[in-house]
């Protein structure tokens, strides 16, 4: 994960003490089959997705899904990815229907609120390289986005692990998606 020098400040030790523990809840989302030669959100443009959160454009191909999320955004997966989602392949048709996610309760995740007013990128790799924007213009952030990562269990309780290749959660939506983490 390469972060925008603007924001470098959150893996300094002065930061700590901001970053808080989160894992997913289930919400709502929308799953169809991917078929490359419909028009989804892009007028006049087959077989191409915009993500509004991520400012991307995604090929869809036959083989995959579109997931609508939480704030309308979408994006394909492959059939492996379906595990995060409480359906059935076979049960998947061209046309969107509501789906709840599953939530992965061992995953934790540290996150740190950068203020709405502050822009910045993270570049990430996940197999592919992206640079990721946060609190960008045209959309709403509410306080601000957060920037997640991993976290590892230490002696001293969970930390960020600055390995992880990192993302961007919008702060709209943050809290559809996530959760406090609390040891039980």
């Amino acid at each position: 994960m390469k972060i925008s020098k603007n924001i470098l400040y959150i893996t300094e030790p002065a930061a700590s003490g901001e970053w808080q523990l989160y894992v997913n809840k289930s919400y709502t989302a929308q799953i169809q089959k991917g078929r490359s030669d419909k028009v989804y959100n892009v007028p006049g443009k087959k077989g191409v997705v915009y993500n509004i959160l991520e400012d991307s454009f995604e090929p869809v191909n036959d083989d995959c899904y579109i997931v609508t999320g939480a704030a309308g955004e979408k994006w394909p997966i492959s059939a492996q990815a379906l595990r995060k989602y409480d359906i059935r392949p076979e049960d998947i048709t061209d046309e969107p229907q509501e789906v709840k996610t599953i939530p992965n309760k061992d995953a934790v995740f540290a996150g740190i609120l950068i203020p709405a007013d502050i822009q910045f990128t993270l570049q990430v790799d996940y197999g592919e390289c992206a640079e990721l924007k946060g609190n960008r213009p045209g959309i709403g952030h509410a306080d601000g986005d957060r920037v997640l990562v991993a976290a590892k269990k230490t002696e001293n309780g969970y930390v960020p692990d600055f390995d992880d290749c990192g993302r961007i959660v919008n702060g709209e939506i943050f809290g559809i998606l996530y959760q406090p983490f609390t040891e039980e």
